[in-house]
This record gives C-alpha cells, structure tokens and sequence, in this order.
C-alpha cells in the first residue's frame, strides 16, 4: 500500500476524482491547511508521495519515507530541490497551456480593440466611434502585428499556435534555438532578445521565475519598448518589475498591459486584498485578472489524470511523467 499526503486546497479538491483513477494499494490524507501539518505529522513522516504546494522545507524534512514530491501544477519555484534527499523524485504537470494562449489572444483583443469603453459608451447611448458618422477609424488590428515571446515552452508553442491564425508575426526567444518548431516568424538567442523590444507591439514573458529571470523586464526595458507596445504577463509577477511597470503603464510609456500574475496575494478569501501596494487598479489601459488565465475545467482534469498516473506507475516501477529532479 502506497501513502499519499494531499496538501494544500487545490490538491484537496482533487481527492475524489484521484480516488477515482487509482490502480494500487493506497491510504491518502488530507491536509487542506498547510499551516496545520503539525497535526498530521505522523501521516506526513510516513508519506511516500506528497501531492500539492507549498511544500516547506520542515514538511520536506519530517517526510523521512517521501519518494515522490507531485507539484499539483507547473511552478515549483521557491523550493529548494538540492536539499531533497537523493532519492525523492520530483515531477510537475501542465495542461494550462491551451486556457493561456486563449487568455494571451483576448487581452491582445482588449487592449488593441478596447471592447469594454465603446460597450460603456453605448449602454449610455453614446455612437462614437462608429462607422455611421464617418469618423476617421483609430482601431487596429491583430493582422500584421509583432508579439515578442521570452521563452519557448509549452505555453508560447500554443500561444504562437494562435497568434498565426490572426496573422501576427511572431519573434521566438530562446537559449536553444536548434530545436525550436518552425511556429516562429523569426528566433532569437537569450542574449538578444532585448534588441527585439522596438519592433515588438505585444510582449509575453513566458519564461519561468528564476534568480535570472526576476526584474527581467524593468525601467530600461520599458524605455526601449514604443509608446504603441503592450505588455501580457502570465508567468510570475516578480519577472516585471512593479514600479517599472505600474510607471510605464500611468505615464502611457506603454499603450497599456495585461497582468494575471502579481505582487501580493490573498490568505484568507472572505478579505478583499488588491494585487499589489501600487494602485494599478486606478489605471484604465490596464486589463487585470486574478490569476485564473489557465484555471479551467479542462486544465483540472488533465492534472489530475497526470497525477493519479505517476502515483499508479510509482507504485508499478514505471516511468514518472514531467520529472523535474
């Protein structure tokens, strides 16, 4: 019989439909309460896989029987995975990438098409901007625009996907551009990608958080971007500098941005908590969500598949999927 932890609400959501998809031997316990662990440590000392985040390094540590270590999503940023003994195994899972790329081409829309001001103005009975005055047109379209990519995993693959049906070019950047799709109007190397920020209309760092990738794009950055650019983030807040950004975004440095990921997050749902110090919610060329850009049904039960099976195949002998260590 195999032992699973559950930890945190996402991986306690998940419970029943795991329960559905196991093939072995198993007992799982819940923890919906990281900061609760203490009161299941007996559970947690003789887990061999632990599902969810955050992992700690004290329940990492107390886990003496742990030998798989399941993200229930993609980031595993913040653990130090040096500091796993040798044998616990790491793995991730994805399935968010398909939701991403749709959530990349609608903030594109809204921020080039700006939906919500005429649907505003005509609920108030307001025409402007329409076709029946003659007015001299100021949209543009998606057709013919630059969308500058900062790192080619699995979500720009999809986003690229969707940006060539709307007949955008589309500039790759990569630390290994042999063995980058022919997706890419044009690659670039890691060192370069900076000399892309003038031609560039949309900015999407794709890339993960790392001690290289945060401040990524910060005052300088935004100076080389044309008035006309946009930023999209969907990777982690802290790789776009918060002043930098809530600056270029006020002074119309940038035409405006579209942020899912942030600067502070909620610990308690019944308490309203804005996404950060700076008042970005003050700004109209800002399109803000909470973080929900790959938060679907579908990207769910593809997790969920994953992670039932690299539990089944750990019980098995079989190969892991999306081992990270």
């Amino acid at each position: 019989m195999i032992r699973i932890v559950l930890l945190g609400k996402m991986a306690a959501w998940c419970e029943p439909e795991l329960r559905r998809r196991m093939r072995c031997p198993y007992r799982m316990t819940v923890i919906a309460d990281p900061s609760r662990a203490s009161e299941s440590a007996a559970e947690i000392e003789r887990a061999e896989v632990i599902v969810g985040w955050p992992l700690t390094q004290d329940i990492a540590d107390r886990a003496r029987s742990l030998r798989l270590l399941q993200a229930s999503g993609a980031g595993i940023d913040g653990l130090a995975l040096d500091r796993l003994r040798p044998n616990v195994r790491v793995a991730n899972t994805f399935h968010h990438e398909v939701a991403i790329a749709e959530y990349v081409l609608m903030a594109m829309l809204w921020l080039l098409r700006r939906p919500h001001e005429y649907d505003t103005r005509l609920r108030q009975g307001v025409w402007t901007g329409s076709c029946i005055w003659g007015e001299t047109p100021v949209l543009e379209e998606l057709y013919g625009k630059t969308v500058l990519l900062i790192g080619l995993g699995h979500i720009a693959r999809e986003v690229a996907q969707r940006a060539t049906a709307f007949g955008l070019h589309i500039t790759g950047v990569t630390r290994r551009p042999n063995s980058v799709e022919g997706l890419y109007s044009k690659i670039v190397r890691w060192d370069g990608w900076q000399a892309e920020l003038p031609h560039a209309d949309f900015i999407v760092p794709t890339c993960p958080l790392t001690p290289e990738t945060t401040g990524l794009i910060g005052a300088d950055q935004f100076a080389a971007m044309k008035p006309e650019a946009c930023l999209i983030n969907i990777t982690r807040g802290r790789v776009v500098d918060e002043q930098a950004l809530f600056d270029a975004v006020k002074s119309r440095r940038i035409a405006g941005a579209a942020i899912d990921v942030w600067y502070q997050y909620p610990s308690d749902p019944t308490q309203p908590v804005l996404p950060s110090k700076l008042p970005f919610h003050e700004l109209p060329n800002m399109f803000l969500s909470p973080h929900n850009s790959g938060w679907t049904r579908r990207t769910i039960m593809g997790r969920i598949d994953d992670i039932a099976e690299n539990i089944n195949r750990l019980a098995e002998g079989g190969e892991l999927l999306n081992v990270v260590r």
